[in-house]
């Protein structure tokens, strides 16, 4: 398992501001060796519908190169997203990236495609506090 990423707790803080309760920090899948993503959260939708439960890869997008940042980030949701249909099928996956990616990166062709053709659930999220997470499911 690897370390924490550098703004795992500016989107920790967001999702309980917006709800969520952190179930699990990290949330372990059932492999050998151990992987895990950064976080596990759910929140009640409504009382007749049940909770809504995500598991949430953070990426900071620090690297001199945003498309190698991007290759890492897609190989790792995409082996996460295999174990998590697996172990637990209704949570869903998002990759957590701060603004400054998706206004560099996945805004270009590479992360347009890379995004759209693997059916990424992304959750963009800011380095301040003023602005919510923004949410784009695929």
């Amino acid at each position: 398992m690897s370390k924490r990423d550098k703004y795992h707790d500016i989107v920790k803080l967001a999702l309980i501001k917006e709800g969520w309760t952190i179930t699990h920090d990290p949330y372990f899948f059932q492999t050998d060796p151990k992987l895990a993503t950064d976080l596990g959260a759910e929140r009640l939708l409504a009382a007749e519908r049940g909770y809504e439960r995500i598991a949430v890869e953070v990426k900071s997008f620090l690297r001199s190169s945003q498309v190698v940042d991007l290759e890492e980030a897609i190989g790792q949701y995409a082996l996460y997203q295999l174990f998590l249909r697996q172990q637990d099928p209704e949570r869903q996956l998002y990759l957590a990236v701060p603004r400054h990616a998706l206004d560099n990166i996945l805004s270009r062709e590479v992360g347009r495609v890379a995004i759209e053709g693997l059916k990424v659930n992304v959750v963009v999220y800011s380095l301040t506090e003023e602005e919510q997470l923004q949410w784009k499911p695929q």
